[in-house]
């Protein structure tokens, strides 16, 4: 992320200076405009607005304690620094009322000025990660109220009802991968993340262009999705087999089949519960019977809301020996009960994990998941019941021990962990020093010691590496590859494959596939 800075300052070979002083930012900071009066900069920021204003208080026209009220007065979200004589600082301190930031105190060194720019950089990132951060909740806490109406589960049927009345003529779809073994492709379980992503990241970029904003598309479980799409914001350039388009798709690039099935409109939170009965029903009566006993047990808030507590209880008291004993004694005692109260009892727990964990946990990657129900209903054994149960715990206690981990942690290692769960977004020097609480600078020098390499080099060949497993196991074009490990730009993607890797990704690509045919 670049920051737009903006300087407003009547002497020209200070504002010179500060030009040139930004410029030494240059991979945080760009210059918007600059002005030698607050009338000429509130116009030129008009046409842009800025992320920082570094303003003199003394100037014609319009001096800097107006300037700030005028862009008080417009809503912006502009962070303000004034540069002021030490005679006037009095006078600049009443600007405070109009939410300025710093003040910086004529004569000025280099340090002052490059310290404010840091500073400011960083706390607009932070602003940025929270906002990013709340958005995400809020994403994550609406698609869990549809995904327990869909369930069957306790949910908001008020809230439920207002997401649904964002659309016209909501229509729910339910696209599920039967399985992740291919006959063209040698999948691992490490590959799942990332192809994972990269399914998401087909089905959305083909959605975007049939219905714009108005589809949702959300995880039921590891390999099934539910999506909402506003028919009446269907495009004309969306083909009528547009089902059929999305499985094509799916096949091409990653060799994977993908189911999809229609359920009709849905307008309340029992309309989506009654369509996924439905397609649910396809799997048997029996099944189905079967699958609806244990959505009435799990509606039993206060059976769920207990065993939330008891779970807080192990965790407060910061001794994990104890959380992972009571966690496998809970496995035991599940184990030894008869079948259908096992797999009611596993559900109640497992349900209680997911929910500790988005509400208190939401940056977990666990947080994103959700109840494989379909395969709890094919467990016919204790045995069978408890290992699906233990897939949860350990995802959770690795979540947590890692968690515990990176509190205590050196930076450096924390910094590592967060660059490998967000390389495919946006991902650089100054969201990874804002993560662990440092100066860009300061964290910079201190990652090339222990690791002997930059951040920005060891992201870019962090996102070469994933990029690699995708042209070898996938036929997604090289551009679609550069946007999902997180390149914007698929040139630069192609410059940096070749400098790290030797070779450009369509030469690797032809050279991984011979190696796979001669073998």
């Amino acid at each position: 992320m670049k920051a737009k800075l903006f300087i407003a300052e009547d002497q020209p070979n200070f504002r010179k200076g500060l030009l040139k002083l930004a410029g030494k930012r240059s991979a945080e900071w760009v210059i918007a405009g600059e002005a030698a009066n607050g009338r000429a900069a509130l116009s030129s920021m008009e046409q842009c607005v800025p992320d920082l204003l570094l303003t003199d208080i003394r100037m014609p026209h319009m001096d800097g304690l107006e300037l700030a009220e005028e862009i008080k007065a417009r809503g912006w979200g502009t962070k303000i620094v004034i540069i002021t004589g030490f005679k006037d600082f009095a006078y600049a301190q009443s600007a405070l009322k109009f939410g300025v930031l710093d003040f910086i105190t004529k004569p000025c060194v280099e340090a002052d000025i490059l310290n404010m720019l840091d500073k400011t950089y960083v706390r607009l990132i932070e602003e940025n990660q929270s906002e990013r951060l709340v958005e995400d909740w809020k994403r994550q806490h609406e698609d869990s109220q549809l995904r327990s109406a869909i369930m069957g589960m306790s949910c908001n049927n008020g809230e439920v009802q207002a997401l649904l009345g964002r659309m016209k003529e909501c229509e729910l779809y339910v696209l599920s991968i039967p399985a992740y073994i291919s006959a063209e492709k040698h999948y691992t379980a490490q590959d799942m993340p990332l192809l994972q992503f990269a399914l998401g990241n087909i089905i959305r970029e083909h959605l975007h262009k049939w219905y714009g904003g108005g589809f949702r598309l959300f995880s039921l479980s590891s390999s099934e999705w539910a999506l909402l799409a506003d028919r009446a914001e269907s495009r004309p350039e969306m083909p009528s087999s547009w089902l059929q388009t999305l499985a094509d798709s799916i096949q091409h690039y990653l060799k994977l089949t993908l189911a999809c099935s229609g359920q009709g409109r849905c307008r309340t939170a029992e309309d989506l519960r009654q369509a996924y009965e439905r397609y649910c029903s396809g799997t048997g009566r029996e099944a189905a019977s079967e699958r609806s006993t244990a959505y009435e047990a799990l509606l039993n808030q206060t059976a769920l809301y207990e065993k939330e507590k008891e779970i807080v209880s192990w965790l407060m008291s910061e001794d994990n020996g104890r959380l992972n004993k009571e966690l496998l004694d809970q496995v035991a005692r599940i184990g030894n009960m008869p079948p259908q109260t096992a797999k009611i009892e596993a559900l109640l727990l497992a349900a209680a994990l997911l929910r500790l964990v988005q509400v208190q946990f939401p940056e977990w990657r666990m947080a994103s998941r959700s109840i494989e129900w379909g395969s709890v209903y094919k467990c016919e054994s204790p045995e069978e019941i408890t290992e699906w149960l233990q897939m949860y715990i350990r995802e959770f206690l690795h979540a947590h021990n890692n968690w515990i981990a990176g509190k205590k942690d050196h930076p450096v290692k924390q910094a590592i962990r967060f660059i490998e769960e967000k390389y495919m977004d946006e991902c650089g020097l100054a969201e990874v020093a804002a993560h662990v609480h440092l100066n860009p600078s300061y964290f910079s020098n201190l990652f090339k010691k222990d690791t002997g390499e930059s951040v920005t080099a060891y992201i870019q060949n962090l996102r070469v590496q994933k990029a690699k497993l995708l042209l070898k196991s996938t036929d997604m074009k090289v551009f679609e590859i550069a946007q999902a490990v997180g390149f914007n730009d698929s040139n630069y993607f192609t410059h940096m494959f070749n400098k790290i890797a030797g070779l450009s990704p369509k030469e690797y690509r032809k050279r991984t596939s011979a190696t796979s045919r001669d073998r």
